[in-house]
């Protein structure tokens, strides 16, 4: 099951470019507050051709957090795919303001390294769902700010490059 879930998202990282030709694409990068600091990237890539013009996007992303306690060390990594609907025309909103919500799947790694002689080391995986919310800031056409928050990273501020 584990290796199905893994193929399938990184099926998603390929495959979504193609889908979302003719539509807004980005890609960023974030920084989140959880875990003493999630730094990720991740691309956005538009869908809503597909969708009777609804505008729903797929994003996938890549984030890794590392923590060390009292000698413990623990290195986090997730690899996920998420549905994201933009509110904006609902919300009747400024242009540039764009608050939105989307849930998908994410796979989890982590590999735990506890001090000794030898050090004993523990690794264990997951897949769970993903959720996020939040809102976005175009600065410029092709730039915009990020502020959300999520499962895997918690508070986070991106900034993304437009294409």
């Amino acid at each position: 099951m584990k290796k199905i879930v893994i193929v399938a998202l990184l099926s998603a990282f390929a495959a979504a470019p193609a889908f979302a030709a003719d539509g807004k694409n980005s890609v960023g990068i974030n920084y989140g507050t959880d875990l003493n600091g999630v730094v990720g990237i991740q691309g956005e890539f538009d869908i809503s051709s597909m969708t009777n013009k609804q505008p729903v996007s797929i994003q996938v992303f890549w984030k890794k957090a590392s923590q060390t306690y009292y000698g413990v060390s623990a290195d986090q990594t997730a690899l996920g795919a998420a549905g994201i609907y933009d509110f904006n025309a609902l919300a009747k909103l400024d242009k540039k303001i764009h608050p939105y919500a989307g849930a998908g799947l994410k796979h989890v790694s982590e590999t735990v390294v506890f001090p000794g002689f030898p050090p004993y080391t523990g690794t264990a995986t997951n897949t769970d769902v993903y959720v996020t919310g939040g809102v976005r800031y175009y600065l410029t056409p092709q730039f915009d700010a990020d502020l959300n928050y999520n499962n895997f990273g918690g508070l986070t501020i991106g900034a993304n490059f437009n294409f």
